[in-house]
């Protein structure tokens, strides 16, 4: 049957599809009569079965050509031909490929894609879950009389669809959340029919924590203010009710709400442990609101906790159910784009033939297809839509490329292999001065891929770039095919092409500094791309020439400690002689044997001697940084970590405490005598020292008469600099075991076993110092406080033991990533239910302006604590404060805040290389994207080489290196490690 043209009516040479003539089918006309769409539960069965029919001929296609339609990589076609000269035996089943919608591996694909829009754009800012609402005016006003939304899901089909593309082009075109960067969404079905879009938005101007109320509610509205809103709330957002007002809700789960509902009532908005936040939810005796629905019949009373977040924007607009999250996490990203096509859960099983692989049936069992999926596929509306594109670039080895052919073609195919991105980018980087610019991912911004001459093209529109004439860019991102390490040739490849620019073949790939490579792998080795020791591996051998024994157990231990070499163990094979010649020395004296010769109980001697230097500088045994562990009783390692808490000069300490508490001032005095009580007495107790800084917190600290009496007093602090300040000083992470994220255990504990060394230490500790606590999360304090309890077997807080704490909190508050300043408050000390046993001491008066007499000094230091007391003006609007006049000097531009604070770094070429002229200056930023880019204006005024150095990022599970390929891994720029591309300059 043969196209007609609609406005010619004269007939066309396409066919008429079973898909296209469905679809004809299912159409409404004018004067004309069609009895399908009044059949109700008969037209969705009609409608199902003629959309299988569909998808059965489809997948059939696929089926019966395999037998002369296969694939093999050409280098193996090449060679199977030349060795038995026919193609009956050669290639594989060619299985149910990505470009079949649905497939599993176009969803894979989609996935990859989107992972490609978090590595250019960072993570989502907005997950929106759009559903079709049955009950709109458009869908009603088209029913036939006595027909029912749920009749006629053509109509649904085609409304949701208009409705779709109204509510992308209000957020997308209308910016109602600012620009947006790109987006994608992805279609479902429920099973009871009814279609819905996961969405997901990211915006140029992020959404910040504190902005998260003004976008997203989690409240119901006020029915006076906006009764509109309140009616399309209250009908379409509220969840359930379940639980035990609803047991028979299909959300209960094993007797529970499997969406989580009710939720937690919340005064502020705080951030959540899985990506999402906890949306402001007040309860009615603070404000919050309720309402009354009907549950079988019944009316109940519901309150925020059975609300389910939505913008009020969308909502009053579309008068559906819209759920807006706020996100920033990737597990949104793997949620929508997990398999449309949800039927029961089945495990099957067969015997195989050899050489083939039936894809296709399992892709077909257990297949669940409704009726509104039906209809929109019929119809053919996109399941997927996204901005902008993504384009896939194929990676193979030489002669690697896939090779379609049939029995007819293959000699052909042999002869000449066919051109693929990749061979295409090898060419374009011979003959197109622009291309040479680029990496292989970036080619499509700047062109366009052909795919019937299958070469890369220039782009015709776009925003032309400076220097390049003819030359466009757009927005189109480039993704290259995903290897697993497995492939281990095709992997190092890929790595390559990640990062080398001006390939022209893949010999040239393989070449590094004019040397050829015998393998990719030996490239990548060669460029600095895989992780070796071979930079230690050269320190340790230097050393070994020119350093006695002891210093090389010292930077072995240092190497260790910080800078985890990925193979230790052989570092130690290689330079463990050298390590131990001093030991060997000695035996040979005490036994008064020249001739003995080195062994294992020497080499374990030097294994012992630098375990303890790992547990001076890390608190760290061997086998915990990936040695082989040192052959000594645990009682040992004990008495090691024992002994660091007691090794002090008792003498000078008490010589030190003699001296230096005459010179205490009233205040530090009545804090000093204080403690000392309690510390004599034994009795215990909470004590916070309230010090702004240069009161003498540390000074008074040190004079507490504990370690000058044989007795342990445990220094810690939340900060590396601040334990440093503190005689045999810790990190509170480090000592105490705790976990770096605190706030996702509900009742977290220290990892600390009763039978650890550091237990022992906790048992005998009649002091524990904790500086710099403000910056602690209140759940540190309560870990401390549970094991303790369990350490010494005392209920009492802390287990008895006195615990000094000592901070300000008008200086940093616990750093909580991606929070609200309700997060930061929660996290606070004095929300503990701790705090109300804590005794405060203040110290308010300035040694250092009062020693110095700098009235200067004085001034600023009482600005800064009428700014950390709150003392000055907020704006109400903003949130803001302005900083007095005479508080500091304010500049217009990031160049000249660098020329302040740096000047004369052009003309005074010694400067930068002055470290006594460079530690009297520095430039603090909250952000790194700021520290970053007056980093690199700096060094432009700088001499010397640029030299880049690049991180070495993996996973631990192989297998996740399909989910996040390597350059994923670069992107992503974590807070306390440098960029992946670390750039220095040489100053030889």
């Amino acid at each position: 049957m043969k196209m007609i043209n609609p406005i010619t009516g004269a007939e066309t040479n396409k066919k008429v599809s079973s898909m296209n003539y469905y679809s004809y089918r299912l159409m409404v006309r004018e004067n004309e009569e069609n009895h399908i769409l009044k059949c109700r539960r008969l037209f969705h069965q009609y409608a199902v079965d003629m959309y299988v029919k569909v998808e059965t001929e489809r997948l059939t296609f696929i089926r019966l050509n395999q037998a002369k339609l296969r694939s093999e990589e050409y280098i193996h076609l090449r060679d199977a031909i030349n060795a038995y000269g026919n193609a009956q035996n050669v290639g594989r089943t060619t299985i149910l490929s990505a470009t079949y919608v649905g497939s599993p591996r176009h969803m894979h694909e989609y996935a990859q894609d989107a992972m490609s829009y978090v590595r250019h754009y960072g993570s989502p800012d907005l997950f929106i879950t759009f559903t079709c609402n049955p009950q709109w005016t458009e869908i009603r006003q088209e029913l036939f009389p006595g027909q029912s939304p749920i009749d006629r899901h053509d109509i649904t089909a085609r409304v949701f669809k208009r409705k779709l593309k109204s509510l992308m082009d209000f957020i997308v075109k209308h910016r109602i959340f600012g620009a947006t960067r790109c987006w994608m969404y992805s279609v479902e079905w429920q099973k009871r029919g009814l279609p819905h879009a996961h969405i997901l938005i990211w915006l140029v101007e992020k959404i910040r924590p504190n902005e998260i109320d003004d976008v997203i509610s989690a409240e119901i509205p006020d029915n006076l203010e906006d009764p509109l809103l309140h009616e399309v709330v209250t009908k379409n957002m509220i969840h359930g009710p379940c639980g035990i007002l609803n047991p028979i809700s299909p959300c209960m789960v094993g007797g529970k709400c499997s969406k989580r509902f009710p939720r937690q009532l919340v005064a502020e908005t705080i951030t959540g442990n899985d990506g999402y936040p906890l949306y402001r939810r007040r309860s009615t005796e603070d404000n919050g609101r309720s309402t009354m629905v009907k549950v079988n019949r019944l009316d109940i009373e519901v309150d925020n906790r059975w609300l389910v977040p939505f913008s009020p924007l969308l909502c009053k607009t579309f008068k559906a159910h819209i759920n807006v999250e706020f996100c920033h996490s990737v597990k949104s990203i793997k949620y929508i784009c997990k398999y449309v096509n949800k039927g029961s859960d089945m495990a099957v099983f067969g015997v195989a033939a050899e050489n083939s692989s039936d894809e296709i049936t399992q892709f077909q069992t257990g297949r669940y297809v409704s009726s509104n999926e039906a209809m929109w596929r019929i119809f053919s509306f996109a399941i997927h839509e996204r901005h902008p594109t993504v384009i896939h670039l194929a990676v193979h080895l030489e002669n690697g490329q896939r090779v379609y052919f049939t029995a007819e073609n293959v000699l052909q195919r042999v002869d000449r292999p066919p051109s693929t991105t990749l061979t295409s980018f090898f060419e374009m980087c011979q003959n197109d001065d622009f291309a040479r610019t680029l990496l292989y991912s970036e080619m499509p911004r700047y062109y366009t891929w052909n795919q019937s001459s299958k070469k890369f093209q220039r782009r015709r529109l776009g925003l032309p770039v400076p220097g390049f004439p003819q030359v466009f860019s757009t927005d189109a991102l480039g993704r290259i095919y995903t290897v697993h390490p497995s492939q281990d040739e095709c992997f190092y490849l890929r790595l390559l092409l990640v990062n080398v620019r001006v390939p022209t073949s893949f010999q040239h790939l393989r070449t590094v500094n004019g040397v050829l490579c015998g393998t990719y792998r030996e490239a990548c080795q060669r460029l600095g791309l895989l992780e070796n020791d071979s930079h230690w591996d050269h320190t340790l051998g230097d050393a070994a020439i020119s350093s006695n024994a002891n210093q090389i157990r010292t930077l072995f231990a240092i190497i260790l400690s910080t800078c985890f070499p990925s193979a230790p163990t052989d570092l130690w094979n290689k330079y463990k002689y050298h390590m131990a010649e001093d030991i060997l020395h000695q035996m040979r004296l005490r036994t008064s044997n020249a001739d003995l010769q080195i062994n294992e109980e020497i080499h374990n001697e030097a294994l012992i001697l630098i375990e303890n230097m790992c547990l001076m500088l890390t608190n760290k045994s061997l086998i915990q940084l990936g040695m082989t562990m040192s052959n000594r009783p645990m009682h040992n390692v004990f008495n090691q970590e024992l002994r660091r808490e007691t090794q002090y000069d008792c003498d000078a300490l008490r010589e030190a405490v003699q001296r230096d508490v005459p010179l205490l001032n009233k205040q530090q005095r009545y804090a000093y005598d204080t403690l000392m009580e309690v510390v004599n007495d034994g009795t215990g107790g909470i004590f916070f020292l309230d010090a702004p800084g240069g009161t003498g917190k540390t000074f008074l600290i040190s004079l507490i008469s504990i370690r000058s009496e044989n007795g342990i007093a445990l220094a810690l602090a939340s900060s590396r600099i601040a334990a440093t300040l503190l005689e045999g000083g810790r990190t509170a992470h480090s000592a105490l075991k705790l976990s770096l994220n605190m706030r996702i255990t509900e009742s977290p504990t220290c990892n600390i076993s009763r039978n650890s060394a550091m237990a022992k230490v906790l048992q005998q500790s009649r002091l524990i110092v904790w500086d710099e606590c403000t910056m602690a999360h209140k759940k540190s304090l309560e870990a401390l406080d549970r094991t303790l309890q369990d350490l010494r077997n005392n209920k009492i807080r802390f287990g008895g033991a006195m615990i000094l704490l000592a901070g300000d909190f008008r200086q940093t508050l616990p750093v909580i990533p991606r929070s609200t300043p309700a997060d930061e408050l929660n996290a606070c000390l004095k929300s503990s239910f701790l705090w109300k046993y804590v005794k405060t001491l203040k110290l308010s008066m300035n040694m250092r302006v009062s020693l110095q007499n700098d009235q200067s000094g004085a001034f600023f230091s009482r600005q800064l604590l009428d700014i950390g007391d709150g003392k000055i003006t907020v704006d109400a609007r903003s949130g803001y404060i302005t900083l007095p006049a005479n508080f500091c000097h304010l500049t217009e531009s990031k160049t000249e805040l660098i020329e302040m604070v740096f000047p004369n770094i052009i003309n005074i070429i010694q400067n930068y290389k002055n470290h006594v002229w460079l530690s009297e200056r520095v430039i603090l930023a909250a952000k790194n994207v700021d520290v970053n880019e007056m980093n690199f204006q700096i060094q432009d005024k700088i001499d010397g080489e640029l030299i880049t150095y690049k991180s070495v990022d993996s996973v631990f599970n192989q297998d996740d290196i399909v989910n996040y390929p390597t350059e994923f891994l670069n992107s992503l720029e974590l807070p306390g490690l440098p960029p992946h591309n670390l750039q220095l300059k040489s100053d030889q």
